[in-house]
């Protein structure tokens, strides 16, 4: 069974700004857990990784590898209303499947909620950048 994904850059922000946060050496995992108004079930995979990761191969291979971590770690999860969004860093190249799996398969119970401070500097980064008139 493929996972549902996440498509649209409003839902990965969504998972930026409310969800969870879960770091592990080789990548950052946000879970958004669903609103009740939100008719919706099931989990939901996002996958990124930017430029700062490599080149457009590496890349690609980061995503092909936690694409098959998060299938396999995800499969007895995937009726859990939450989405995920998956930041990954360079390690991954470097890190043992089995551990990537085992730090996925944690990683929508073990979410911290973020710090509060982090929308105010969001917000304030939004005002900065506003034009001045």
């Amino acid at each position: 069974m493929r996972l549902a994904r996440l498509t649209q850059r409003k839902e990965f922000l969504a998972a930026a700004d409310h969800g969870r946060r879960f770091r592990s050496p080789a990548f950052m995992a946000q879970v958004r857990d669903c609103m009740p108004e939100e008719e919706r079930d099931g989990l939901r995979l996002g996958l990124t990784a930017s430029r700062k990761t490599g080149n457009a191969v590496k890349r690609n291979r980061i995503r092909r590898r936690l694409r098959a971590a998060a299938a396999k770690a995800l499969r007895d999860q995937t009726a859990k209303p939450c989405d995920i969004v998956v930041v990954a860093r360079s390690e991954v190249l470097k890190a043992d499947f089995h551990a990537l799996v085992a730090d996925l398969s944690i990683a929508i119970d073990r979410a911290k909620p973020q710090k509060p401070h982090a929308d105010r500097h969001r917000s304030r980064m939004k005002r900065d950048a506003a034009p001045r008139g």
